[in-house]
């Protein structure tokens, strides 16, 4: 049995540190938080080692293995508030859609930001009269600010930028929501909130902590072999941002 989770371990913390090396090739070291893989594969491989090694006391295998379960349940009920949201849409009519920002490449929309926008063109027939508000500031490494691309890539797929309003100051979900409802007339607005699926339940619940009283999440689809860190870095938001009171 010892040897089996020894091995285990060691085989977890490779393939952790493995996929931090496919996602540093696939998003150009651009996704926040991507250093948790390499640290938790270093944790389980360092686990992995001293596994059955006599030389820890018994009281630290157990603490150990009380910890790594506590944290297991803890992500997969976070995940489960994560998957909650995934097929989110809202009703027709909306009054306002809020896009939410994502990472901006040196030759356009990120992946990530690619879906949300694609997801705007879906929708948009369902809310003709929707005031579009593109969400989002500048990075240190983006060219332009988030809410700059969003108006100028759905004004080149037909879309009126007298239609879209600029939210361009913010730099976290919660600055994003704030903002835009400083841009709106009534905050009581059927608002829609565009984003990927795994951030949309976070988003909806900061959105009406905020003050933001009729919104509805429009889980814009996200696949590939990043959605797996996404989804764990919501889990991570989510727990931020609850200390911070914005849930």
């Amino acid at each position: 049995m010892k040897r089996i989770r020894k091995i285990l371990y060691i085989f977890l913390g490779i393939a952790c540190i493995a996929y931090y090396f496919v996602l540093w090739h696939a998003s150009r070291l651009g996704l926040n938080l991507s250093g948790i893989w390499p640290a938790l594969g270093a944790v389980l491989i360092l686990a992995g080692l001293l596994s059955d090694s006599p030389r820890v006391p018994r009281w630290l295998h157990i603490a150990w293995r009380a910890a790594l379960c506590l944290g297991i349940a803890a992500v997969l009920a976070l995940e489960c508030l994560v998957i909650s949201g995934m097929h989110s849409s809202a009703p027709a009519g909306m009054d306002y859609l809020i896009v939410l920002g994502a990472r901006v490449d040196p030759d356009g929309p990120s992946p990530a930001l690619t879906r949300r926008l694609n997801c705007v063109m879906s929708v948009l027939g369902d809310h003709p009269d929707a005031v579009i508000i593109a969400s989002g500031g500048q990075g240190p490494d983006e060219a332009i600010s988030e809410a700059q691309c969003i108006r100028d890539e759905l004004a080149k797929r037909g879309v009126d930028p007298e239609r879209i309003v600029l939210e361009d100051r913010s730099t976290n979900t919660a600055e994003n929501l704030a903002y835009s409802m400083a841009l709106m007339d009534d905050p009581a607005a059927r608002t829609g909130i565009i984003t990927n699926n795994y951030h949309v339940w976070r988003a909806l619940r900061i959105a009406r902590k905020t003050g933001l009283q009729n919104a509805y999440g429009i889980a814009a689809p996200y696949t590939g072999f990043t959605k797996l860190h996404y989804m764990i870095r919501e889990a991570i938001g989510i727990t931020v941002d609850f200390l911070r009171g914005n849930l």
